[in-house]
Formats: C-alpha cells, structure tokens, sequence
C-alpha cells in the first residue's frame, strides 16, 4: 500500500473521530467535504496513482457518508452502498488494460 493511501486513510479517521466529538448533522458534513478536500490534495501530489478512478471512489465513500449524516439512507444500507462501490471498484473494470485504437 502507498505512503498517499495510509495518509488517507489517517485523514479519515480523524475525521471520524472528529465527528463523534460534535453533536450538528451539518458539521459532520462539513468535516466529511474537509477529509474529501485533504484526499484530493494528498492524491494530487503523488504522481503514481490514478487521479479519476482514486477521486471517484473516495468521492463515492463522501456522498454515502453524507447521505447516512444527514439521515437520508440508514446506517445498514449505507454499508451495504459502502460495500458494492468497494466490489465494484475492485471487481467491476480492469483499469490496467488500455484499449486498442
């Protein structure tokens, strides 16, 4: 695993951490758009990794994680979100095949 995807991953879970600490569906959301912020720019420096396919997925995991802050979807279907996009990104497309022209 990357050095990026570990700061990432830290990323969200002081996120995570931070949300349980604050008691406002909005400024969960708010903190969600930040650790989708501080993604983008960890990404944008490491030139190895896929810009699109990476920003798709955490952009993925941010808008269910917005959806379950707000109350919009409920917890168990938002994992179950979590767990088709996380099946999709792994099984859905070979991203290392480029196409012929």
């Amino acid at each position: 695993m990357n050095q990026t995807w570990f700061k990432i991953l830290a990323a969200m879970i002081i996120g995570s951490m931070l949300k349980y600490l604050v008691f406002s569906a909005l400024a969960w959301v708010f903190i969600d758009l930040a650790v989708l912020g501080v993604a983008y720019l960890l990404l944008r420096r490491d030139p190895f990794t896929n810009m699109r396919h990476s920003m798709l997925f955490i952009g993925g995991l941010t808008v269910v994680n917005v959806l379950v802050d707000l109350g919009i979807i409920g917890g168990m279907i938002g994992n179950l979100v979590l767990l088709a996009l996380l099946a999709y990104m792994m099984f859905g497309r070979d991203y290392t095949r480029r196409r012929r022209r």
